[in-house]
């Protein structure tokens, strides 16, 4: 089992009800340590299949004295989690043509294997989405996953610290290894990572902030990453091939309205959030990438619009477009950042408008 973070929010009640604690239970693996080793060297042959260890996702625990009942439901339900997940290779939709075919090849943390609470990996993410809709352009794409849950853009690169293992060392050693092995016939690419460094560096879990100095601190760490996996990347596949990176959906925002203080944490998680896509939108560029903008879908910096919401009232639109498009704000899953079914179709359609103009 990877290690859980754990931390309560003032140790105040719920705004919603009395009877409730809030303990905030979000799990994004701690940041990788030891010295990035590049994809140099690796053999051309190589195919590596991922496999996760443990529980690599992110869950919410919402207990209450008064239900004890609900209490022993959630731990059975993490038991279960754990054991689906221990271990489970990483599958890749069946591809549909003969080997020869074009490929779209996936990198990133949860995100990109369409993680869901009590569902693991699934084949409903936003990669599936967009495998599905880029077909029409390209016809017998195939859909390569090297994605793992819980990864930092450091242990992509040096596969140390990393809850999923890669017969040629991190996952990015793997997609290149995959790469070269299977040149001229990779469509485009796609990667989502940064999000697990900030939290796992920058979001404290006992007040519930989100420290907009860390991660400006941080962001020229997280560029020279990014910049490293996308010249990796390139090197392997040459110039025509399309490389799409992301900025990300903001889950903090869900605390709005539901814990002590909540309006004040999601603004203050906004200046920081905002500040880790900005890193994002200017490393993918600078490295030859384009930008799928997920923060604009997501509409993450709109606290003016409102939307009423059943069950909450009005809310401002980043906040209803969060807990619509995510499992933060549910009951069951309080705290769990991945999409539902919905967001990932969002984020796939994001990726799409962005791809179309570059493909031939």
């Amino acid at each position: 089992m990877l290690p859980l973070l754990r931390g309560s929010i003032g140790g105040e009640k719920l705004e919603m009800d009395d009877a409730f604690h809030l303990t905030l239970t979000f799990s994004w693996p701690a940041v990788a340590s030891g010295p990035a080793r590049g994809p140099s060297a690796l053999p051309d042959s190589a195919d590596p299949q991922p496999s996760l260890r443990g529980r690599p996702t992110c869950v919410g625990d919402v207990q209450t004295a008064r239900v004890a009942t609900l209490m022993h439901k959630r731990i059975i339900w993490l038991l279960a989690v754990a054991a689906v997940l221990a271990p489970l290779p990483l599958r890749a939709p069946a591809a549909r043509a003969a080997s020869g075919d074009p490929i779209y090849v996936s990198l990133g943390d949860s995100l990109s294997v369409g993680f869901q609470p009590g569902r693991g990996p699934t084949e409903d993410g936003y990669a599936d989405d967009l495998w599905r809709r880029a077909e029409g352009s390209i016809p017998g794409l195939r859909l390569r996953k090297f994605g793992c849950p819980g990864e930092t853009s450091r242990a992509m690169i040096s596969g140390v610290g990393s809850p999923c293992t890669y017969a040629a060392g991190g996952q990015l050693d793997a997609a290149v290894a995959y790469l070269n092995d299977h040149a001229g016939e990779v469509a485009f690419i796609t990667i989502d990572i940064g999000a697990n460094d900030v939290v796992n560096r920058c979001f404290d879990f006992n007040t519930g902030v989100l420290s907009r100095r860390c991660v400006v601190e941080m962001r020229p760490r997280l560029r020279a990453r990014v910049m490293h996996i996308v010249h990796a990347l390139r090197s392997a596949t040459g110039q025509g091939v399309p490389i799409l990176g992301m900025s990300y959906h903001n889950p903090f925002l869900g605390l709005w309205g539901l814990v002590p203080h909540g309006k004040e944490l999601a603004r203050k998680a906004a200046r920081g959030w905002r500040a880790f896509n900005r890193g994002l939108v200017n490393a993918y560029p600078d490295s030859g990438a384009a930008v799928a903008n997920v923060a604009g879908t997501f509409r993450i910096n709109d606290f003016q619009d409102t939307v009423f919401v059943p069950g909450r009232g009005p809310l401002p639109l980043n906040v209803a477009r969060t807990c619509r498009w995510t499992w933060f704000c549910s009951p069951g899953s309080f705290g769990d950042p991945h999409p539902n079914d919905t967001g990932y179709r969002k984020i796939g359609r994001t990726f799409f408008h962005r791809l179309q103009p570059l493909l031939p």
